[in-house]
């Protein structure tokens, strides 16, 4: 069912019913749901926008109580997105032959080997960050994680910049481990 201007209305007042304050609800609805559907790797986020939109719009008379639009059109965009991902299905042809490896024990040896190197190119900083985040188990490493966190700016500074200094390091023991089977 297409949008219409009176279901997109309904819409606007399902969201709030003070006329500013809905408009401001629905760019932010959108901007997330828009984020979300990029962050799913969708090809055309809006087009899965919109239609999360019509479906939500045919089902306002079922949530009107809903105390979180917000969570409901997640809820929705979910299931688009699904949708979406079944209907993409991404196929890999299986006659591809996998690049050749060396023998597994040797290999592991060698990205060991890699590993240090890299780890050792690694800023001061960077090297104390990954250690004391990847040392420890249990209540002791998670104490570590919450004083690092403390330390950075809070749980998702530390979780962007490790997820940064592995990138790195990832990146760098690739080559490491390409140079050294040349």
């Amino acid at each position: 069912m297409p949008l219409t201007p009176e279901s997109f209305g309904r819409f606007l007042l399902w969201l709030s019913s003070e006329e500013q304050q809905a408009v401001r609800e629905y760019l932010t609805v959108r901007k997330r749901l828009v984020r979300f559907f990029i962050h799913k790797g969708c090809a055309d986020p809006d087009a899965l926008f919109d239609e999360t939109v019509d479906i939500v719009v045919g089902k306002i008379e079922e949530c009107a109580n809903c105390s979180n639009p917000l969570g409901y059109c997640y809820g929705v965009a979910r299931n688009v997105w699904r949708k979406y991902m079944r209907e993409h299905k991404v196929t890999i042809p299986i006659d591809i032959d996998p690049p050749s490896l060396p023998p597994a024990d040797q290999g592991k040896e060698q990205e060991l080997k890699c590993l240090e190197l890299c780890v050792g190119m690694l800023s001061a900083v960077d090297r104390d960050i990954v250690s004391r985040y990847h040392q420890d188990k249990g209540r002791h490493k998670i104490a570590m994680r919450q004083t690092l966190a403390s330390e950075l700016g809070g749980p998702n500074a530390l979780r962007i910049k490790v997820h940064r200094i592995r990138k790195n390091l990832r990146g760098c023991v690739v080559n490491c481990v390409k140079r050294s089977l040349n």
